[in-house]
């Protein structure tokens, strides 16, 4: 039977007078556990504080979908004050990898203690407050290496499809030049009469107006097709409906054709119709290399600007173009969602990490995807309100319920299920708001939830 001079050997209890001892003793109870038993699940209702007399325990957590070890508690270590303090169920699973011997404490007990055995509270809040904060910390750089994760893979997506397009343009290109060299070959030997300014001037007129081409409906594409394939045809030209696609493609009117082979033969109309559809197919293929190597440069530089990669801590920080720069890193996430866009152009530059304040747009805008499930808006608001930036993210989903609104910035609190929520994310966002002096609020209600941000626009909005 656990004696007060067992108990005051252990280095938690060694300052305890003789009656905080008793006390203990007399409120507590001593509980075996078998190699591999589990004293506590994930998940379970905090109801119990413990203290290993003899023995080790494992404990455990479902990180990200994935049971993660998170160290073990040896003899003289306590565990789950944090889950009583906070009133939030079991964050960890606790399971003997040796026989064991734990004091076990029971809720009510475990709030009496404070004021019966305050020498023993006073060392279990100091040792929770340390606890929450190497937690916290280590969480906030696992929530960091996550992101980084997701994004990195959100950014690998979004530049599979402009890379793919690139690659397929390359492929198409490199089996077109030798026909369409050939063409040019033929029109030049057995066709010497042909007038070539004639037909260097249409195809620089072809070129100049590509990108003021008015989009055209898969309907009126394949009709206009068909009228020109018919007209070629009447004219005599070979491979009539074949080249009527790429002609249409880039705007030919029948008029310009028929100004275009004015007075040459059947064969030469038809080579030369040939290589003008050919070369245009080529400078659409260029076209689509330039704008997709485009867009991989856009993306690298979004990253790079959200990432704020090679700047100092303490930056000036342009909120519309950073949430601008978040929107694109996170559009895999948003897929089926309308995102509307109202910011303010006369909103004035402030000074902060530019790369934290990121991560909390990143997980207001995930948080309301999270709640929209792959349909319906979210609003982003951005206005100056007198020496004060604010940012506004709004989503029409079903609201968060009255009775979880109060604890929505409680750390470790989430309503998501056993691993696929840390309640880490929203506690993050407030304490970076509240490092650059600034606040955040919730309001939410079915159809408008709406995260309210403010932050002073000052040189001295960031604190160090």
């Amino acid at each position: 039977m656990l004696t007060s001079s067992e108990l005051a050997g252990l280095p938690l209890f060694e300052d305890l007078t003789d009656d905080e001892l008793a006390w203990v003793l007399a409120n507590s109870y001593e509980q075996a556990l078998a190699v591999g038993e589990v004293f506590m699940h994930e998940g379970d209702p905090a109801d119990r504080f413990y203290v290993v007399l003899e023995g080790e325990l494992q404990i455990a957590r479902t990180l990200d979908g994935t049971r993660k070890v998170m160290g073990t508690t040896p003899r003289g270590i306590i565990g789950g004050e944090i889950s009583l303090l906070n009133a939030v169920p079991s964050m960890v699973t606790v399971q003997a990898i040796a026989p064991s011997r734990i004091l076990v404490m029971g809720v009510e007990a475990f709030r009496q203690m404070f004021a019966a055995a305050p020498t023993l509270g006073s060392k279990v809040l100091q040792i929770a407050s340390q606890r929450m904060y190497g937690f916290a910390s280590m969480r906030q750089q696992q929530e960091k290496l996550a992101a980084l994760g997701q994004l990195s893979a959100g950014l690998a997506h979004e530049l599979n499809n402009p890379a793919s397009a690139a690659r397929r343009a390359a492929v198409s290109l490199r089996e077109m030049l030798p026909s369409l060299q050939a063409r040019a070959l033929r029109l030049g030997v057995d066709h010497h009469h042909l007038p070539l300014e004639r037909l260097t001037r249409f195809q620089g007129l072809l070129i100049e107006r590509q990108e003021s081409l008015p989009p055209m409906s898969s309907l009126e594409r394949s009709d206009y097709e068909d009228q020109l394939g018919d007209w070629l045809d009447d004219h005599g030209v070979a491979e009539a409906y074949a080249l009527a696609a790429p002609l249409v493609a880039v705007g030919v009117t029948v008029a310009e054709l028929a100004g275009l082979i004015s007075g040459l033969e059947a064969a030469t109309s038809t080579e030369t119709l040939g290589w003008i559809a050919e070369a245009a197919t080529v400078d659409g293929l260029l076209a689509e290399l330039e704008l997709s190597t485009r867009r991989v440069a856009e993306l690298v530089a979004a990253v790079k600007a959200y990432s704020y990669m090679d700047q100092a801590p303490i930056q000036e920080v342009d909120l519309n173009r950073d949430l601008a720069h978040t929107l694109v890193v996170l559009r895999h996430r948003l897929k089926g969602i309308t995102v509307v866009n109202e910011y303010s152009h006369d909103l004035p530059a402030l000074m902060g990490r530019g790369g934290e304040l990121n991560q909390v747009w990143t997980n207001l805008i995930v948080n309301a995807a999270d709640a929209l499930k792959g349909s319906g808006t979210i609003k982003i608001i951005t206005r100056c309100e007198h020496n004060f930036a604010m940012v506004e993210v709004a989503d029409d989903g079903p609201g968060i319920p009255p009775d979880v609104l109060p604890r929505i910035f409680e750390p470790f609190f989430t309503t998501k299920g056993v691993g696929t929520g840390t309640g880490l994310g929203l506690d993050i966002s407030y304490r970076i708001i509240t490092q650059h002096n600034g606040t955040i609020e919730v309001q939410s209600q079915p159809g408008a939830t709406r995260f309210i941000v403010r932050l002073p626009v000052s040189a001295s909005g960031a604190s160090a």
